[in-house]
């Protein structure tokens, strides 16, 4: 069987089977058929600033991690590898968004984010969970389990 990733549609949040190498060719959801495709496919994290958190974040209809981190932050280091592994491995199941705490800090303060790492999991734009600190890959994927 062909490896395959769920595609959340953007339209109207259907969760949708994808074969990978089917998401070049301009699959449609299954409901709405509307097209899907590798813009809704996040493998890596993706950086959002004080006007994009909204976008990418609560405007997303799946899951997402939100990774509050500084350059500065030895343990935030520690989690980036973690963190895009997750982004692989989960590619169109949860959405990883990075925000640096430096530079968008009323995003972080909205959060109330008083320590790093921080990472904060939403599904359909709201708020399920958060933690503090360096966490390994298994503590995390428990974690983003609610947000399959």
């Amino acid at each position: 069987m062909a490896e395959s990733v769920i595609v959340v549609c953007d339209s109207c949040g259907t969760k949708n089977r994808i074969p990978r190498d089917r998401i070049d060719q301009g699959p449609l959801c299954g409901r709405c058929k509307q097209p899907l495709g590798r813009e809704q496919i996040f493998t890596a994290p993706v950086t959002a600033t004080d006007q994009t958190f909204d976008q990418e974040v609560l405007a997303h209809r799946g899951g997402v991690i939100v990774d509050f981190w500084a350059s500065w932050c030895g343990h935030c280091k520690t989690m980036e590898p973690v963190l895009s592994g997750l982004a692989k491995a989960y590619a169109g199941r949860i959405k990883i968004v990075k925000v640096n705490v430096d530079e968008n800090a009323s995003t972080a303060a909205r959060y109330r984010i008083m320590s790093l790492p921080s990472l904060v999991f939403f599904k359909a734009g709201k708020v399920v969970d958060s933690t503090v600190g360096a966490l390994s890959r298994g503590e995390i994927e428990t974690r983003l389990k609610p947000l399959l």
